[in-house]
This record gives C-alpha cells, structure tokens and sequence, in this order.
C-alpha cells in the first residue's frame, strides 16, 4: 500500500511540474520563456505597426510597450489592454531607428520582456517581383520586414499606380497582368494575347504599354483591361526588352538585351518607331524626370538619349549592371565594375554638377547587379542586391547599411510605393 502511495505522489509531482513548463507566463517555459513571443513590427510611412501572440494566462492584466530611439536604452512607453496584442506608434519620424520590445503582466507578477524587434521607417516601400522565385514582395523602407507577400507563377515585371496605389503584376506565362491592392491581393485581371516581357504605366491617362514577346509588338491597354492598340515592332524583342514611359516626351523608350540600339516609340499621334544605334547593349530604361529623353546601363558605360536623339556618355571605362534615376532631383546611381582593375563601385552621377561620378562604396560590397534609389533631393539612400549571397542590401545616404533581406532570385523588377 505504501508503494501505491508514493509512485501516486511522485506522478502528482511530475504532472505539476509539467503543467508549470507548459505555462506561458513560467519563465522557464522551453517556449516562450515568460514573454510574449511571435513579436513583429512593419511600418507604413511615419507609422509603425507593432504586433505579438497573445499570451494565455487567466490572470493577465495588461502589456506593458518599451520603446528605444536611435541609441537610447528601453523605457517604458505605452500600457496595453490584456484582450489586445497590436498597437500602433503614430510619431514616428523618417530615417530613425525604433526598437521595441513587450512584457506581460499579471495583478501580482511580472513577465520576461520579450525579445527586441528594430525598424527604420521612411516614405516608400519596396515591391520585389521576384520572377524565378514564384513572390511578389512588399518591403519596408528598411528592407528588413515583409509588409505583405503573394505567390504568382511568373511575375515578371511590377508596376504601381501613384493615385490609386493598386500594383500591376506582369505574368509571363500566364499572358496577364494582374492587379492587385496594395496588400497584394489580386482584385483584377486583364488578359493578353501573348507573353508580357515588360510593361510601363502612364497614370496620367490611366495607359499600360506591354512589351509582347511571342508577337514582337507593342500592346497598349487601359489600366482596367480595355484594348487600344498593338503595334507591330519592326526590330526583334528578346526575354530581357525592357520599356519606360516618358511624359515629357510623351513617348515609350525600348531596350533590347543584344541590341546595339535603343528604340522610341512617339505616342497619340501615329505611333513612329525611330532607332537610335551605337549604344552597346542597352539594360533597363529609366526616363528623365528634368529634360524628357531615357537613361540606360550598358557595357560601356552610362547613355543619356535626349528627346531629340542627342546621345551623352559617362563612366565609359566601365560594365554598369545597373541604374536608378532619382526621379525627384534627376541624380542618378549606378553599380558599375571596372575590368581593368577588377574593382567594383556604387555611387551616383549629381545632376547639379553636370553629372560628375561620386562614389559611395566600393570593393567592400562587390558582385552586385540591381539598384533602387529612394528618391529626394540631395544625396539619397538605395538599395541593391548582390549575387552570391542573393540578399537585399538597403543602405543610407552615406554608405552605411541599415537594413538587409533575402534570399532573392537572379531576376528581379522593383517597385516604389
């Protein structure tokens, strides 16, 4: 009788000990060690959105939020209701690094303060169409954190509508584009009758121009799917064309990887394609936001076509993998390397001193092939994304890298919202 007894205390003993490891306010739970777990944090321009997983405690009285600016140790911040696990910081600035972190409290106790999340908000976000990965991506301004996410079997290029802020998807395989909200929830689809290699928004008169890879033509839609026109191209498209919509030239801009040539197609009147030859292997195309007319990366190095076909030339020493046009101020980055010295660079090209190059970083972050400036005036911050390790790098103004994100895909098309 007696070994009945204590092998009935000793499972009594080891039932209680488990239910208090099973408990989530126990600060020695294997799982949540005391502390509200699952905490995350996004931002959306100067607001910050907080949230964490409830924590299942009878007694729970309120969440307790601490905040920390730049350097700053946490302090106390805000005091949060037991039935609620969000908040929201609407005093946030531009360009500051938050850190934030969540304790739980009971009438009599105290829990473990949870782990501490960081964000820096700014004025955009990222959308990443990552074509080879099967995901569109919205990004915060630090490219640290996922706002929103959706798979697509080939989203092959990504565009946003400023006014209306619905983001439109080209799908290669599938001959759309989809539209979607700004949460990345398809909302409309609008069929093609071939493969979308690349597309432009005019928002102004509310126009999409698609690049048409299996019929070689320009495909010109509304921005709620009602057909216009197609244009027959009278030189050959490849996988990697790329098009922009310039308003001041009220015209399209066409580059084709292999191609010695950038094309422009003259809008609204009778739709002429002229040539511009001699650019070595145009990439992407950018418009210029000051003077009309298209910038582009080539192999030699960075081509300026003014409306009128005048073709100016800098970094000619050099491969550039890639540009961004600061389309508030007109400046414009670019990743370039140099064969020569086998030497990597980012840096920008001012406007207001008749484009002069001037480097921001250098070997220190080689192999990289996209960049995305944020735009502004003055010297601004970018993002980039280096082969090998297949990361996002997003940095500030000066160089310094805020924030990082991965892993990517060797095609992408990026967006700013």
């Amino acid at each position: 009788m007696n070994v009945i007894i204590i092998i009935a205390a000793l499972l009594l003993i080891n039932s209680c000990s488990d239910r208090d490891r099973t408990n989530p306010f126990d600060p020695n739970n294997p799982f949540t060690h005391g502390a509200p777990t699952n905490v995350r944090v996004k931002s959306h321009r100067n607001t910050i959105e907080l949230r964490w997983s409830k924590m299942d405690v009878e007694d729970l009285s309120h969440y307790q939020i601490y905040r920390a600016i730049e350097n700053a140790e946490l302090d106390s911040f805000r005091t949060i209701s037991a039935d609620t696990n969000f908040f929201f910081d609407t005093s946030a600035k531009y360009d500051t690094t938050y850190r934030y972190a969540v304790q739980a409290f009971t009438e009599y106790d105290a829990g473990t303060l949870s782990d501490t999340v960081r964000i820096i908000p700014g004025p955009v976000n990222f959308i990443i169409a990552d074509f080879y990965n099967f995901v569109v991506q919205k990004l915060t301004y630090d490219a640290e954190h996922i706002m929103a996410v959706n798979y697509f079997p080939s989203p092959i290029a990504v565009e946003i509508h400023p006014r209306e802020g619905n983001i439109y998807i080209a799908e290669y395989w599938n001959q759309q584009i989809i539209v979607t909200d700004p949460e990345l929830n398809p909302v409309n689809t609008l069929e093609l009758n071939d493969r979308p290699i690349d597309f432009a928004l005019d928002a102004a008169n509310q126009r999409l121009y698609i690049l048409g890879y299996d019929q070689n033509q320009l495909i010109i839609l509304t921005t709620l799917g009602a057909y216009i026109q197609s244009i027959p191209l009278p030189f050959q498209l490849a996988v990697k064309s790329h098009i922009c919509f310039d308003s001041l030239s009220v015209c399209t801009w066409i580059s084709v990887s292999g191609k010695d040539s950038l094309f422009q197609v003259q809008l609204y009147d009778t739709y002429q394609v002229q040539a511009y030859p001699g650019i070595i292997d145009p990439k992407k195309v950018y418009p210029d936001p000051i003077n009309g007319g298209c910038w582009t990366a080539t192999d030699a190095g960075i081509v300026y076509l003014s409306p009128d076909g005048h073709i100016c030339r800098y970094l000619e020493d050099r491969y550039i993998t890639d540009i961004s046009v600061n389309q508030q101020n007109g400046d414009i980055y670019y990743i370039a390397y140099q064969s020569d010295t086998k030497s990597w660079e980012t840096g920008y090209l001012d406007r207001s001193f008749d484009y002069e190059s001037t480097p921001i970083k250098g070997n220190e972050i080689p192999d990289q092939y996209y960049i995305q400036v944020i735009p502004g005036d003055g010297q601004r911050g970018f993002l980039t994304m280096q082969v090998g390790s297949w990361n996002l790098l997003r940095f500030d103004n000066s160089g310094k890298k805020i924030g990082e994100s991965g892993w990517y895909s060797g095609r992408l098309d990026i967006a700013l919202e």
